[in-house]
């Protein structure tokens, strides 16, 4: 009895077991089979993280890739522009070569007409030269005879009349001067050449120098029946001037007052001062001078139209008058209403120890 039940106890005892077995091995496998889900469910995580990172990656590398083929792009134009640059450079270097080598035959060819022109001066220099020493020495001759005659019949028998005198004064001064003219054009031309003109200034009496000037061209007035009127002044009034200049000046504005004035017309002289100036104005009752015309007035051998008229001149006297004040330390000043006249003003400095103006 008890061998068979033993007999009947084994068989169930191994099948629980058994079964107990499976059981662990069963919920083993569930273990296992839940880890190996987690791993894979991990290992999809893994996978998509390793989706996103490579996605990134490409668009890290698109973006790169486009940032690159912009920058190449940016360098392709750059390189292009400072190639248009380059050419437009070089373009320019061959455009200022050639202005260059243009303005080298221009330099050349201008150096070469300086010096036919210097040639030119040169000639021309000698000739003046010649030509006022020869002119000087032909005047000088025939004025010499001029003012031994005059004298030769101021001091004649039977002797001259007081009309004749006078005239013969005329003759005598107006000699003098010439002659003094032709002495200061030789100097002047050796102070020119020597590059120096200097002028020797002293007291000089404006009324006797004045009536000496009114006197050598009272004949010019009277051939046109001009009316001179001159306003007397003091006597004491002296000017810090070269006389022979002083003369020269007031004789040019005194001619062009009656050369360019209307028949039957008038000229006036006036002196007027102040403490450290005497102005001298010489009005005369001509045509008058519009803008355009006083804007070329003292330009040389520019005659203002009158060269066509019958009127003789150079156009150089009042460039040579504007001259002479200046070196005088004077001014001139010119007023004029067409239609009405002209005036013309010099001013001049006062000599030291001149009278007062009244």
């Amino acid at each position: 009895m008890n061998k068979s039940k033993l007999h009947k106890e084994k068989p169930s005892v191994l099948k629980d077991d058994v079964a107990a077995l499976s059981r662990e091995k069963l919920v083993a496998a569930r273990e296992e089979a839940v880890h190996m889900r987690e791993d894979a469910e991990s290992l999809r995580e893994d996978a998509v993280d390793i989706r996103e990172d490579s996605i990134l990656l490409r668009e890290k590398k698109a973006a790169l890739r486009e940032r690159e083929i912009h920058a190449a792009e940016a360098i392709q134009v750059a390189i292009d522009e400072h190639i248009k640059k380059l050419q437009q450079a070089n373009a320019n270097l061959v455009v200022a070569t050639m202005k260059a080598r243009k303005l080298t035959d221009e330099v050349e060819s201008t150096n070469t007409q300086m010096e036919r022109a210097m040639v030119i001066a040169e000639k021309a220099n000698l000739a003046k030269s010649v030509l006022v020493s020869t002119m000087s020495h032909e005047l000088r001759t025939p004025l010499s005879a001029i003012l031994g005659f005059a004298q030769l019949l101021e001091i004649g028998s039977p002797p001259p009349t007081d009309i004749q005198t006078e005239r013969l004064h005329q003759i005598i001064n107006a000699g003098w001067y010439l002659l003094e003219l032709i002495n200061g054009v030789l100097d002047d031309h050796a102070t020119i050449e020597s590059g120096e003109r200097p002028l020797i200034l002293s007291p000089v009496p404006l009324e006797t120098t004045m009536i000496e000037c009114l006197a050598m061209i009272e004949s010019q007035a009277q051939k046109r029946d001009i009316h001179i009127n001159f306003i007397p002044f003091d006597k004491t009034w002296f000017v810090n001037a070269e006389r022979i200049r002083v003369k020269q000046v007031l004789i040019n504005l005194l001619t062009n007052a009656i050369k360019y004035n209307r028949e039957h017309g008038a000229v006036e002289v006036k002196c007027t001062c102040t403490q450290e100036r005497i102005r001298i104005s010489i009005k005369d009752s001509g045509v008058g001078l519009p803008p355009e015309k006083m804007a070329q007035l003292f330009q040389p051998f520019n005659r203002l139209g009158q060269e066509f008229g019958v009127e003789e001149g150079t156009g150089i006297g009042l460039v040579i008058t504007k001259q002479l004040i200046e070196l005088m330390g004077g001014s001139i000043n010119v007023e004029s209403t067409v239609g009405v006249g002209s005036v013309f003003s010099v001013e001049l400095n006062r000599a030291e120890g001149s009278a007062t103006c009244l």
